[in-house]
């Protein structure tokens, strides 16, 4: 940027150098140009001496001179003007921002992203990032890193991105919350831990009636088996939630299932272990049996300590985990279960979706979601309760 302004400065200063030193100097008379013609013609030998004497002898030496007087106010008012009227009209129909690191270091980025075959929607996240490493007090920027982020699923870097935003805006009751959700997400089994909870509780502290905060604090309290409290808390969020609210019928389908006779009512004869993970299953609840193996030809290519995750996600609909297992890659090859326990949300697990698709990957990454270079592998659509073991063998790598 500097380096443009320094060379706009002299293309300026070399145009009026042009311009300048004839509006300085003073106009010759009549008589003077005169004098300076026959200079010239005898100079040159164009006449002799003698014609010479005889021309200069007609000069007129009393002719009234030139009034034309040098202009400084003209050149003064160049000197102001140019530079005035060629930096505003480069404002007004240039774009200074191309000559800004921060912005070109976006476009570098997204360039990179979409020389490297990237989403439109990554490379926007990469943009952004590059822009954000150089601003890095820009909480909005930060605000749509996150959500960003989360569109796309990568939860562990809308988490990240969050934090960035909580340390600009530690007291904003929202990004707490959004905070607490993006840790969640990004978590192996989808439960809100210590942490994410206290971030829930200090945002109702803040604002008591933060609707998305009392929905999540509802769903913590459900996973660790507190139904009252779970009950108490949603009762809460449809005393505030408007007459028409779209979410309303949601909410009351849930509170039905935390009655007594509910579904919710066997977390109480379940053992303080599946209490805590929020468990709600009961004898008739989907379980699916799970046996995992990695094919022999890509065992190099896998690290003991790289993350093993098993879920089963809707065979038609939303692409989110019903249930999911983290685990060693070491442990291979295993056999698991998996139900209604290990989902987040109580209305998206495995009884919610008859039919459902099986996976396995090993991520050496850690994040739950496919990136490139990590390995997996699906089953067919299968029942929710599938009776048999299904056997999955991690076979592929994602593109």
């Amino acid at each position: 940027m500097t380096a443009f302004w320094l060379a706009s400065a002299v293309l300026i200063v070399v145009a009026l150098a042009f311009v300048l030193p004839p509006l300085l100097r003073t106009p010759l008379t009549a008589t003077q140009h005169r004098r300076a013609a026959l200079d010239e013609a005898r100079r040159r030998g164009v006449i002799d001496a003698s014609e010479y004497a005889d021309k200069l002898a007609t000069i007129d030496e009393t002719a009234q001179p030139n009034t034309r007087r040098s202009m400084p106010w003209l050149a003064l008012s160049l000197v102001l003007l140019v530079p005035a009227i060629s930096v505003g009209l480069y404002t007004r129909l240039g774009d200074p921002r191309v000559f800004d690191p921060a912005v070109q270091s976006v476009e570098a980025a997204m360039q990179q992203a979409q020389q490297a075959g990237m989403a439109p929607m990554d490379q926007a996240i990469a943009g952004l990032s590059a822009r954000l490493a150089r601003e890095p007090k820009d909480l909005e920027g930060w605000l749509l890193l996150a959500r960003a982020q989360k569109a796309s699923e990568h939860f562990d870097e809308s988490a990240q991105a969050l934090a960035k935003a909580m340390a600009l805006a530690p007291d904003n009751a929202s990004i707490m919350v959004e905070y607490a959700e993006a840790k969640t997400l990004a978590s192996a089994d989808k439960h809100f831990d210590d942490e994410s909870v206290a971030l829930l509780e200090r945002a109702l502290e803040i604002e008591p009636d933060h609707q998305r905060a009392l929905w999540l604090r509802g769903i913590a309290h459900y996973q660790r088996g507190d139904v009252d409290a779970a009950s108490a808390t949603w009762n809460h969020l449809l005393s505030v939630l408007p007459a028409d609210s779209l979410v309303r019928a949601s909410i009351e389908q849930q509170l039905a299932q935390l009655k007594p006779n509910g579904q919710a009512s066997a977390a109480s004869e379940t053992t303080a272990t599946e209490a805590t993970r929020g468990a709600a299953a009961t004898a008739s609840a989907p379980r699916l049996r799970v046996h995992v193996t990695l094919a022999p030809d890509l065992a190099d290519k896998v690290q003991a300590d790289d993350v093993l995750f098993v879920f089963a996600r809707a065979a038609s609909g939303p692409r989110a985990p019903l249930a999911i297992v983290r685990r060693k890659a070491g442990e291979l090859p295993l056999t698991l279960e998996l139900d209604d326990s290990q989902a987040m949300v109580p209305t998206m697990n495995l009884s919610s979706a008859p039919r459902v698709v099986v996976g396995a990957r090993i991520s050496r990454s850690g994040q739950a979601e496919a990136t490139s270079g990590d390995l997996e592998t699906y089953s067919e659509p299968v029942a929710n309760r599938h009776a048999e073991t299904l056997e999955l063998t991690i076979d592929h790598r994602v593109p």
